[in-house]
């Protein structure tokens, strides 16, 4: 389905009896590799005679497309009995929580639910018969809606602190699962739910228990959470039911410059508030990114949902999707510009601001939408995800577990997202006049060109350094048959970000000139955005991560798909961050059918 068809398209809801895994069959990956890429190692603990265990070897394709940890992984899980190349994610041993980290000031906390054994029960999804719960923009609440949900939060907040329903408890969630309070179940790897394929459907699940927990609590079956659908014009600031300092959705921590500010996606701390004629361009950049995020990951999930992850396996400092990184930013943009960043800017304290919910609710959308873009089809058919475990605490007092299978769609947990023009879904053209007049305009500066080389084999300091390098493309000139079988990714290759602190790089893609580079940065292809977590490491080596980026629509925009070669630049933002390499590389797209 196109953008534009999605914007004006009725799309048929799914039932609860109607989920979309019972028309796939459940199957192993299949490696989305470019056939042209030669096998490679990961770095392991050598033998005496300086080679690797044959059992270490692992396709350098894999490494790069989603299983980041599992070389590090292998040898791990060999030793305790699991196996490195494939399990769905179980529940965790509730006996067994321990401290968690706030990676930001390294203290450990106390993130542990209040309850260490329970008769875990099996999730049966929500009756077709039941009533749908429809989310309404936060903007379009009528007064009505808005006393019902203050009334909900202040009954959440008066519960007593031990309550799992209560507000501290339920926000308590979000660090149990980003900051390491568990083990994944009969392993020392630290359980975590950000930087890969479990962040969308864990979150689902997240708003979903506390949206019934909250209708429980003042009586309304049909209760339903407000989205923040900062993907429109409309939405592009913060909603004003979270801006009134006497009621109970504020939250005095955020940044006091933004409470009636635009929003702009490439927003960095402390960065300026746009103004004047700024904020019509700023609002078109951020729905061009949108636009671009959803095209370039249409025929490849990872490239939005996240990178794979299996049991066993430790999480990479970033296996983030386009919507997870862009999720991020509005996490630093809302919260306060300096460190701590508490609430809103770090995982240990982000879901204490209610905001969290109606930020969350609309990256949920995000999926949504994402979901019907591809024709409602699953993004991803792999054993290991559908049948992935999270537990929850539920609006009926009881310890449950989930699957993801059963959250592919809104409709299947019967809740959905009232709908509203999507003015983002036909703007591409527009967004290439734009980025085309802003380059006459620049006149005689693109004659002031500069060498620019590769980007050779040290590693690079991104935090007080712009970078352009030039980069060698697998093909040129690719047929839209070809365009169809395989992504053009663009590969930022082991970042790293010190300890649990908080960075941003923006990259940009642009054309040489016979080996030479004009001044403006060319295209936005998207950026690299971590806020403050806790240690995913405690029990082993760190691993480093990469970025991966799509570019196939972006070769299109700034006409460039016959050149040979392409000039990455990476433009520091915010934080420390060193990097390795930058490839470019084809990934052959799984059968959707």
């Amino acid at each position: 389905m196109s953008l534009s068809h999605l914007a004006t398209t009725t799309i048929p809801s799914a039932t609860a009896g109607d989920n979309p895994f019972h028309r796939i069959k459940s199957v192993q990956p299949r490696v989305h590799g470019s056939k042209r890429i030669s096998y490679t190692t990961c770095q392991q603990k050598q033998n005496k005679d300086g080679g690797l265990p044959e059992e270490h070897v692992v396709d350098r394709r894999n490494v790069l497309l989603g299983l980041g940890g599992m070389c590090s992984a292998t040898a791990t899980m060999g030793r305790q009995g699991m196996s490195a190349l494939g399990a769905p994610l179980a529940v965790p041993d509730l006996s067994k929580c321990h401290l968690a980290s706030d990676g930001e000031t390294q203290k450990q906390v106390n993130c542990c639910p209040p309850y260490s054994t329970a008769n875990i029960i099996d999730f049966q999804p929500p009756s077709s018969h039941e009533l749908m719960r429809v989310r309404k923009p936060a903007h379009l609440l009528t007064p009505f809606e808005v006393e019902r949900f203050e009334a909900a939060i202040t009954a959440m907040k008066n519960l007593k602190p031990d309550d799992p329903w209560s507000y501290m408890q339920q926000a308590t969630i979000h660090c149990t699962f980003c900051n390491g309070a568990f083990d994944q179940a009969g392993t020392k790897t630290l359980l975590q739910v950000h930087g890969s394929w479990f962040f969308l459907p864990w979150h689902r699940y997240y708003l979903y228990f506390w949206e019934r927990i909250l209708g429980k609590l003042i009586n309304d079956d049909t209760f339903a959470i407000p989205y923040w659908n900062w993907d429109t014009p409309q939405g592009m600031k913060m909603p004003k039911i979270y801006t009134n300092e006497k009621s109970t959705l504020y939250d005095g921590t955020r940044d006091k410059n933004h409470l009636s500010a635009a929003l702009d996606y490439k927003y960095a701390y402390n960065d300026p508030n746009p103004v004047g004629p700024e904020v019509d361009e700023v609002m078109m950049a951020n729905m061009c990114q949108i636009d671009r995020m959803f095209k370039e990951s249409k025929h490849h999930p990872a490239l939005f949902m996240g990178k794979p992850l299996r049991a066993g396996q430790p999480v990479p400092t970033n296996a983030s999707g386009s919507c997870e990184n862009l999720h991020n930013m509005m996490h630093q943009w809302v919260g306060p510009p300096v460190s701590p960043y508490y609430n809103m800017g770090n995982f240990y304290t982000a879901a204490r601001d209610t905001i969290f919910f109606g930020h969350h609710a609309n990256v949920d959308r995000m999926w949504d939408l994402y979901n019907k873009f591809r024709g409602g089809k699953p993004e991803f058919k792999d054993h290991d995800w559908l049948e992935s475990e999270f537990i929850f605490y539920d609006e009926n007092r009881q310890v449950v577990k989930v699957k993801v299978k059963d959250s592919l769609t809104p409709e299947q947990l019967r809740f959905s997202y009232q709908t509203q023009k999507l003015p983002w879904t036909d703007i591409g053209r527009k967004c290439k006049k734009v980025k085309a007049a802003k380059k006459r305009s620049a006149g005689g500066d693109e004659l002031k060109l500069s060498p620019v080389s590769e980007f050779g084999s040290q590693t690079r300091n991104v935090s007080t350094e712009i970078i352009r390098a030039i980069v060698k493309r697998p093909k040129i000139s690719r047929t839209k048959n070809q365009k169809e079988d395989a992504s053009e990714v663009l590969f930022i290759r082991g970042v790293d970000v010190p300890g649990g602190a908080a960075a941003r790089f923006d990259v940009y893609v642009t054309k040489p000139i016979e080996g030479f580079v004009a001044p403006d940065l060319g295209e936005l292809a998207g950026s690299f955005v971590k806020i403050p977590h806790g240690n995913h490491f405690s029990h082993h080596t760190e691993h480093k991560a990469s970025l991966e980026l799509g570019i196939t629509r972006l070769l299109e925009d700034i006409e460039a798909e016959d050149s040979e070669t392409l000039v990455v630049t990476i433009v520091p933002r915010h934080g420390k961050a060193t990097i390795e390499g930058i490839d470019i590389e084809l990934f052959d797209h799984e059968d959707d059918d």
